[in-house]
């Protein structure tokens, strides 16, 4: 009777069943990881509560309070990618959210999106990305989530830039914005629209005052910040913009 040598290289049954087994663990361990990550509070993020509304008005998101009389409406045309915009919104932000919560401010932002490149049709950056997604949450409606949200990649925006989709998803998350916009900016948010809204607002600057920069703020046809470093820097643009 002969009996059948095994290969020794040859790997049986109980391999294979050992190894599907440690890659099902792996698989765990992996899982367990990115959601222990993702539950973990993000330190820093801003979290104020307002008084004021927010609405997307075409090409414009509008900050004012309900019911306010005699407030002074402010055009603030700005890029998130923007250095000096970052400067102005955190050196002028208490003022701003004073002015707003108390109805003496109306704040119109037409934001821009040219620092996302040199070609109109073509810019889909961190700039584009941002606004879509500033968009997105001032239709809701939701002041608080969008004050805190713009707070945060204003006083971030160093870092805002590098961002992924997920990184930024888990920080609307923690801001309470809503979990349908949660999803969509992490599997990619449409841009679509803010490209298209930003470039009217290129438009509108440009016809204004004949070129492209920011930041710029009108209050009653005029250009507020044209001589705001005598007035103390950006950071006192409420305060001028309420004269």
């Amino acid at each position: 009777m002969s009996q059948k040598i095994k290969n020794p290289n040859e790997k049986g049954s109980g391999f294979v069943v050992g190894l599907i087994a440690l890659l099902a663990v792996v698989a765990v361990v992996i899982g367990g990881v990115i959601y222990i990550g993702r539950s973990q509070p993000i330190e820093g993020l801003p979290d104020e509560d307002v008084d004021f509304s927010v609405a997307l008005d075409g090409d414009v998101i509008r900050l004012s309070k309900d019911g306010a009389e005699g407030a002074k409406t402010a055009t603030i045309f700005e890029d998130f990618s923007c250095h000096y915009c970052a400067q102005m919104s955190e050196e002028g932000h208490d003022d701003e959210l004073k002015a707003l919560n108390d109805g003496k401010l109306v704040a119109e932002y037409r934001t821009l999106n040219f620092l996302d490149g040199e070609e109109k049709e073509q810019r889909d950056g961190h700039s584009t990305r941002v606004y879509a997604t500033a968009r997105k949450i001032a239709e809701t409606g939701d002041a608080r989530a969008y004050w805190n949200f713009r707070t945060m990649v204003m006083a971030d925006q160093q870092n805002s830039v590098t961002w992924s989709n997920d990184e930024l998803a888990d920080r609307l998350e923690q801001l309470g914005v809503a979990d349908e916009i949660v999803s969509e900016v992490r599997s990619g948010i449409d841009t679509t629209e803010a490209k298209a809204s930003a470039n009217a607002n290129f438009d509108d600057l440009e016809k204004r005052l004949g070129k492209v920069s920011s930041p710029h703020v009108f209050v009653d046809g005029k250009d507020i910040l044209e001589n705001i470093s005598g007035d103390g820097g950006l950071g006192q643009w409420v305060k001028v913009a309420l004269r």
